[in-house]
């Protein structure tokens, strides 16, 4: 099930998601999963929930003292969920590892196989006081399929004291299984034409690329995109879903007939005929699937630009 942000100002729609996550506290999902949104926004929204599921005064039968329906973000259950110290919120980040777990001082844990046996075990004590335990899961790139096959196995036994939320920028980042088992709260969606200055160099590379599918030489210039995708250690999972996130907002970004001062690669892609735009919105979703199994990010970047520009240059495609 879905759970949409109408609103197109970011302030007033994650106000409206707060207001229907509130309705859902006495019968919380057992699985929510974050999308859209900044990665800020998304790991706050997920604090403000545990919050709601763990502040006294949401849980006082009390009718006056809980009219709000919202967290008092002030008591020190609500201090404790926001300082990332909280005994019933269990954080986990499958980007780090064991070594960078060992330095963190903020208590967010590495999505290793040890961490899922051990909350595993974990969910089987009561939570604290009265509220519930949350599980925050973040940073759960399709490469990570044993943890998350491990994480399949614990949601397959669920525990009326414990709830779980995944965060991802697109639902498509995780394993369809994951997603089946989710109630999916869509974030308002940040600004499409800012970009992350890490992905700078890449939306340049692959534009001056692109550009020269309308050029008649021979052999198009792949230099500097080379020099990215081929640097030792430059291109991991991660680095890859974003970049093809990152194209998908092009693509999306270009289909806007009144957008004026369109980044480069939206530019690029503005004046795609319908059946070039399938092509590529297909060969997007082939990224994303090729990104969840074992196959080199950087080698599935190359191939990414490289059927770009074929279907760019290619004038007899058709659906």
């Amino acid at each position: 099930m879905t759970m949409p942000a109408h609103d197109a100002d970011p302030a007033t729609g994650l106000e409206h998601i707060r207001t229907r996550l509130a309705l859902l506290r006495q019968l919380p999902p057992q699985v929510l999963l974050f999308e859209g949104g900044t990665e800020s926004e998304r790991l706050d929204l997920a604090r403000w929930w545990a919050s709601l599921l763990n502040c006294p005064h949401t849980n006082m039968t009390d009718a006056a003292k809980a009219a709000s329906g919202f967290p008092c973000q002030s008591c020190p259950s609500c201090e404790r969920i926001a300082q990332d110290c909280s005994l019933n919120v269990l954080l986990y980040d499958g980007r780090i590892s064991n070594k960078e777990e060992e330095e963190n001082t903020s208590g967010i844990r590495a999505l290793t196989m040890d961490n899922v046996r051990a909350l595993k075990a974990r969910l089987r004590d009561a939570p604290h006081d009265a509220g519930k335990r949350a599980v925050i899961l973040f940073g759960l790139d399709l490469s990570r399929l044993e943890a998350a096959n491990a994480l399949l196995k614990v949601l397959e036994e669920p525990s009326p004291t414990t709830v779980f939320v995944l965060l991802a920028a697109q639902r498509t980042q995780l394993l369809p299984t994951l997603v089946s088992r989710s109630w999916v709260v869509t974030l308002p969606w940040p600004d499409i034409t800012i970009v992350e200055d890490t992905l700078l160099p890449w939306e340049n590379a692959l534009t001056a690329f692109l550009q020269a599918a309308s050029l008649p030489q021979k052999h198009a210039p792949l230099k500097q995109w080379q020099d990215l995708t081929g640097a030792k250690g430059s291109v991991n999972t991660q680095l890859a879903a974003h970049i093809v996130l990152l194209c998908q907002k092009r693509l999306a970004l270009a289909a806007r007939p009144d957008e004026n001062n369109l980044p480069p690669l939206a530019n690029c892609l503005r004046d795609l005929p319908p059946h070039k735009r399938l092509h590529f919105l297909a060969t997007l979703d082939k990224a994303q699937e090729l990104l969840a199994f074992a196959v080199n990010p950087a080698r599935i970047l190359d191939w990414l630009a490289a059927s770009f520009f074929a279907i760019l240059r290619d004038d007899t495609a058709t659906v």
